[in-house]
């Protein structure tokens, strides 16, 4: 139950960051287009969750807790285990 738990809380916050970042959190890094480009990325931990410079980890961040849900077994099998097991279904 925690791993559906902290997967969906995490989907959901990095879901927010995007909708607070706005247009910052499509920037355009032409550097990451090719393999081994260079990113600008923000150097203070302030600077990684506010304003145009925490834009440009809003987007990288939402696409990795994107597969959070599916590594370690997706939400929906894990929820048909607790089923199972825990309400014996």
């Amino acid at each position: 139950m925690s791993k559906v738990i902290a997967t969906e809380l995490s989907q959901r916050i990095t879901e927010l960051g995007i909708e607070a970042a706005g247009v910052f959190a499509i920037p355009l890094q032409s550097g990451a287009t090719c393999p081994g480009g260079k990113l600008s990325v923000p150097t203070s931990t302030l600077q990684s969750f506010v304003g145009p410079e925490g834009g440009a980890t809003a987007a990288p961040r939402y696409f990795n807790e994107r597969a959070g849900s599916i590594y370690g077994g997706s939400n929906e099998i894990q929820r048909n285990i607790i089923a199972k097991a825990g309400l014996n279904l």
